[in-house]
């Protein structure tokens, strides 16, 4: 009886190893059927063939079918058969593993070119910088481009060939697209936000990724971190892409060369460093805010939520060390419509209340939320103050570059249904928990920086001045202190705990007292090639620490520039290779058609002569086709030198005008 019952279990056993085995079988043949179509792709294409990792996995498939009753001989042989089909299946899933792969999330799907224009939401060329960054020195990256790609296996990534080309945007990307030579590519193109729309350049942007070790110990050794001097270094201009912000105009000769020391006497007037202040690197960038959800005019971010919303001001002014802070804090209520606001409190920098109001909303309330905003019923009977009277008022007392303080900002603007483009968050320039996403509330900042406790009244709810105020000599003790005091991301310190430059020395260090041997934050062994026109070449040596410990070429032609990127994408781990097409072009243009105008503006007896017009439109989509066809060339070249296990990263500048933004 004893024996039946073994048999039985074995029975069983084999079985389910059967089973298995089906599986494996099955998953092989689909395995061998892939290879076999990407063998023919890749002979139709030209391409060389690569090892074929599933050539020997058929011989290890067993054609044994045992039955129910197999004999001990056979169960053996259909064990060793089975093990050595599950390792070679093991195998063929660790060289699967193995390779890098990239994949949008959705934040890069929302910036597809694909979709409509106005669905769309660009990305930042900060975003980019991110990923190239990434590349380089992967999870010690501070920030990491996982808000809108995935690129996992990133260290077995054999070369990055990043190809940036001037003189194209939105604009011909979106008819090119339609061109054989684009729809038969595999390349996923994204809208970025132009640098050139708020004054700034590609190279400005692509020269903060550390490309040599040298340059990264610099930025740690000057800023603390990397994420601090990325943080410093993320353009705060970006947010004058999205706002209606008027050109910053030239100081009177009389003032910005001497002033009067008041006997007659002159001396020269200091000018203050924008470049350095702290202030503005507290302010939130584009991304940033962004990131943290502040309502921004951008097309395709909740169209719908923010149709209603205003400017706090008409035309805004550059933002500068002397622009004025002021503190702003908001309870809400709920109400049909979702939360409304019901009081707001605004504080100057010398902590005088300048404007405070109970709003009535429009929408019946169905929770005051009294626990946390102080109001009730009873409070708001006699208000006729509503949203517009707020929103007009705040826009009557708000500088055109005042910088507004808060403490999680983006839900008072939310609740006033305002934008505003200068902004410093308490919620993220404090961080005490070593994690961006996670917030501390007002009230554990304050009982910890300024010792006092707010927020105590119980059931009577928040008071708003108290709040502003709060948040506001925060910021003030931040800009007092320094930009890493309260940031322990940064290495900043917190009042009673211990430093935490000894906490993270104490951790690097085994109990020998010898450093680890692994996440050294100065690690970067990638060597880096750039190629770049002549014309570009004096925007590049504005950054001595970006070219330092590379190897830069400049040549005054195209294709030249591209010759030396290729030779740079075989022997550098990463290479970046940069053009101007609008120059060569236009150039070409010019001698080709003598001096037939551009377009029909350039010459008024154009507009008389309509053959002339008609040629003048036959002339413009000839440019656009070999435009085309010349990019199209230039991205093919430098893509075929891109390895099988590489990353090709195409940008494309954009133009001067806000319709016609950047691609990536």
């Amino acid at each position: 009886m004893k024996d039946i019952k073994l048999s039985a279990k074995e029975e069983k056993k084999m079985k389910r190893l059967e089973n298995k085995k089906r599986k494996i079988e099955a998953f092989l043949n689909v395995a061998e059927m892939n290879e076999s179509d990407r063998k023919r792709s890749k002979a139709t294409s030209g391409e060389p063939d690569s090892t074929d990792i599933n050539a020997d996995l058929r011989l290890f498939v067993g054609e044994k079918k045992l039955s129910m009753g197999s004999t001990g001989a056979e169960s053996q042989d259909f064990k060793e058969d089975y093990a050595a089909v599950k390792e070679k299946y093991r195998e063929h899933k660790r060289q699967n593993m193995s390779f890098p792969s990239f994949r949008l999330k959705t934040a890069g799907e929302e910036a597809l070119l694909t979709r409509p224009k106005e669905a769309r939401v660009p990305l930042f060329i900060s975003d980019l910088q991110a990923l190239l960054t990434f590349c380089l020195v992967g999870d010690e990256a501070p920030y990491h481009p996982h808000r809108w790609c995935c690129l996992p296996k990133w260290n077995r990534l054999t070369n990055v060939v990043c190809l940036v080309i001037e003189g194209v945007g939105t604009t011909q990307m979106e008819q090119f697209l339609s061109k054989p030579q684009w729809k038969e590519s595999n390349l996923q193109f994204l809208e970025v936000v132009s640098p050139r729309s708020y004054g700034s350049t590609i190279v400005d942007e692509l020269a903060l990724v550390p490309t040599s070790k040298r340059k990264l110990d610099l930025l740690v050794k000057k800023h603390g971190s990397l994420e601090a001097a990325l943080q410093h270094l993320d353009s705060k201009g970006s947010v004058k892409a999205l706002f209606p912000t008027a050109p910053p105009s030239p100081p009177p000769p009389s003032t910005s060369s001497t002033a009067s020391d008041g006997d007659g006497k002159s001396e020269p007037q200091k000018q203050p460093k924008d470049e350095n202040s702290l202030k503005l690197r507290l302010l939130l960038s584009a991304k940033q805010m962004l990131i943290e959800g502040y309502p921004l005019p951008i097309n395709g971010v909740s169209d719908a939520e923010i149709r209603d919303f205003v400017y706090t001001k008409d035309v805004y002014k550059e933002v500068h060390e002397n622009s004025e802070l002021f503190s702003v804090d908001c309870e809400m209520c709920i109400t049909s419509a979702g939360s409304e606001l019901t009081k707001i409190c605004v504080v100057n920098e010398q902590m005088e209340v300048v404007y405070k109001s109970l709003v009535k909303p429009y929408n019946p309330i169905s929770n005051y939320l009294t626990r946390f905003s102080g109001v009730t019923a009873s409070d708001l009977e006699d208000v006729e103050t509503r949203l517009e009277d707020v929103q007009e008022a705040l826009r009557k007392l708000l500088p055109r570059d005042c910088i507004l303080v808060g403490q999680s900002l983006n839900f008072d603007l939310k609740a006033l249904r305002m934008m505003h483009p200068y902004v410093i968050d308490t919620a993220v320039i404090f961080n005490i928990t070593g994690d961006r996403r996670r917030k501390t509330k007002l009230s554990t900042l304050t009982n910890i920086f300024l010792e006092r406790d707010i927020q105590v009244s119980g059931p009577e709810g928040h008071c708003p001045e108290e709040d502003a105020r709060a948040a506001l000599e925060l910021t003030l003790l931040k800009l007092k202190e320094g930009y890493h005091f309260g940031d322990v991301i940064n290495g900043g310190n917190l009042p009673g705990f211990q430093p935490m430059t000894q906490i993270n020395a104490l951790q690097e260090r085994d109990p020998e007292g010898s450093p680890p041997a692994k996440k050294k934050c100065n690690k970067l062994d990638k060597s880096v090639g750039i190629s770049v026109m002549t014309s570009l070449e004096q925007g590049y040596r504005k950054f001595p620490d970006f070219l330092d410990g590379t190897t830069f070429s400049t040549d005054d032609l195209v294709d030249d520039v591209i010759e030396t990127g290729k030779q740079f994408a075989f022997q550098h781990h990463m290479s970046i290779t940069h053009v101007d097409l609008s120059s060569s072009s236009n150039a070409a243009a010019a001698k080709d058609n003598n001096s037939m105008p551009a377009s029909p503006r350039d010459d008024q007896h154009t507009k008389t002569n309509d053959s002339n017009s008609k040629d003048v439109n036959c002339q413009s989509r000839s440019h656009d086709e070999d435009l085309c066809s010349r990019l199209a060339a230039i991205c093919d070249q430098m893509y075929s030198h891109t390895s099988m296990n590489g990353l090709f990263v195409m940008i494309l500048g954009g133009g001067d005008t806000r319709g016609n933004n950047a691609v990536a």
